[in-house]
């Protein structure tokens, strides 16, 4: 039973790597580093005039969900598309 109450609290818990696993983080943080992180980016922010590029956001562990791209690849598009049609049809062999 205690193992199952650590596992618990562990996976609760934001700066426990079984967290950051369990979430697709790339690494465990604390709360307070969250909001040490928000307040970075909102004190640059603040300071941000009209005609200057805007401040970048202090990196997260977790992916940026305005982002589309899920992953890296050296494939050329027309590459990779053949690898995802041949994985769609239930060929897993590439030539």
């Amino acid at each position: 039973m205690k193992v199952d109450r650590l596992l618990r609290v562990a996976t609760r818990d934001t700066s426990s790597v079984l967290f950051a696993a369990r979430n697709g983080w790339d690494f465990p943080v604390s709360r307070e580093w969250i909001q040490a992180a928000d307040s970075i980016d909102q004190f640059a922010a603040s300071k941000w005039t009209k005609g200057s590029p805007r401040p970048k956001p202090y990196p997260r562990p977790w992916r940026d969900a305005n982002t589309n791209r899920l992953g890296k690849t050296d494939l050329s598009p027309a590459a990779a598309r053949e690898v995802l049609r041949r994985n769609k049809e239930g060929l897993t062999h590439v030539d």
